[in-house]
């Protein structure tokens, strides 16, 4: 199918990818300190765990119906105006959050700028039309690296904002409580600013789709990209499952198992995070080598070995562990799967698939939290896990036997042998 790029060539690309690079890491940072410290600076304020869990719901929730709304017209118009969009309002949030600590300013802020739910400096809602933009003219092995490296960056971004985000402990001694989270906020803005600087300066070589005068090749092209939408949905859906009954309230599970306390947090998830960086890093010269699906399923059955060993932990020291070495095994595959989903469908269509994407997970990982609660409330402290690990296993076999013969990056003598190989077109 013919395409008709704009733009000013293939140094304009590289320009735009190394600015939209920058962005992300900027962005991470400040996701990285609000993810630690949101929380506990509301609990500082005197919320209740009630509203405090009302705010990052309804967060999730916005993220999804602003998905909706956007995914689809990001195909059509671009997708710039989307990015400069939130980091704009991004740093609206959090200028509020620095002027005034008046609960409804507060929490519209909150739910806006999804602050307490680190996205590994995700563009929130727009996650997908960010990635799209940053994969738009690359070739499919090119691809593959740029999204790893992104990955990569956005991982130490979040190590870097989770370690600054010790600094309300520090000052806690000489400062009141809540007046000691005040910095916070400040570090993330200064971030979202540079954030934002570099969308503005980058440029968006949006593919205009020429339609083919051969209706019946379009629709057998638009057929299987909708099928691979279609298990996408359903393998996310698993994922998202699991992913809520184990991930969210880890936290507070290391508090009732073994009473750790805030203290503990920052360094366990910064920690956490700087592996997964080097870990990401790592993973790009094995997708090469192996393939990305081979690396994400290896990967992720070690990590599922750990999800299942993890509330069994004798002692804190091998909880922490099992919790660091398995949040780093998942992890490494963010950067794989993501090259993986962008070669499920053309580049016109990534918007679309970002929708598909993000609500299949987003809305059952949603609910996962309310019911991981109740079990821990009843005393139930490791059937979360239990059950978590069984949809995370469905999801990796489903993941596989959907998209194994799509892998990009498939050694070759495996593909020629495989008669059912085929390329989507790009």
């Amino acid at each position: 199918m013919p395409l008709r790029m704009t733009g000013h060539g293939r140094s304009s690309t590289r320009r735009s990818v190394r600015l939209l690079l920058a962005a992300r890491t900027a962005r991470s940072v400040a996701q990285g300190v609000l993810a630690v410290d949101f929380a506990l600076y509301l609990r500082s304020l005197h919320w209740s765990g009630a509203a405090i869990g009302s705010v990052l719901a309804g967060g999730l929730l916005f993220a999804v119906a602003v998905t909706i709304s956007a995914g689809i017209a990001s195909d059509r118009v671009g997708r710039k105006r989307f990015l400069l969009g939130y980091d704009a309002v991004y740093v609206l949030a959090c200028i509020a959050a620095v002027a005034t600590t008046q609960p409804t300013i507060l929490g519209a802020a909150a739910i806006i700028g999804a602050f307490g739910r680190g996205a590994n400096g995700a563009a929130g809602p727009f996650g997908a039309i960010e990635r799209a933009w940053l994969t738009q003219g690359l070739d499919p092995g090119t691809r593959s690296q740029v999204i790893a490296l992104n990955t990569t960056l956005g991982f130490l971004g979040m190590a870097l904002g989770a370690a600054c985000a010790i600094l309300p402990g520090l000052m806690a001694a000489a400062t009141p409580a809540a007046d000691a989270y005040r910095p916070i906020f400040a570090i993330a803005l200064a971030a979202a600013l540079l954030s934002l600087a570099c969308i503005a300066l980058a440029e968006d070589r949006h593919v205009a789709l020429v339609q083919s005068a051969d209706v019946p090749a379009e629709r057998a092209v638009r057929h299987k990209e909708n099928r691979n939408l279609r298990m996408l949905a359903l393998a996310n859906f698993l994922q998202g499952t699991g992913i809520g009954l184990t991930g969210p309230l880890v936290s507070y599970w290391f508090a009732l198992r073994f009473g750790i306390g805030p203290r503990h947090i920052a360094p366990l998830i910064a920690t956490g995070f700087l592996l997964a960086a080097i870990s990401s890093h790592l993973t790009t010269p094995l997708s090469r080598r192996y393939g990305l699906m081979q690396v994400i399923v290896v990967l992720r059955l070690a990590a599922l070995t750990l999800l299942f060993a993890f509330p069994f932990a004798p002692n804190l020291a091998t909880a922490i562990g099992i919790f660091l070495l398995r949040n780093t095994l998942n992890r490494a595959t963010n950067g794989p799967r993501s090259a993986i989903t962008a070669s499920l469908v053309r580049n016109q269509r990534l918007g679309l698939a970002g929708i598909v994407s993000s609500v299949s997970r987003q809305v059952p990982r949603s609910v996962g939290p309310v019911v991981a609660g109740a079990m821990f409330d009843s005393g139930m402290l490791v059937a979360p896990f239990v059950v978590g690990a069984m949809f995370q296993a469905g999801y990796l076999w489903l993941y596989r036997r959907s998209f194994h013969s799509q892998d990009p990056l498939r050694p070759v003598r495996e593909s020629t042998r495989d008669p059912q190989h085929e390329a989507v077109p790009s």
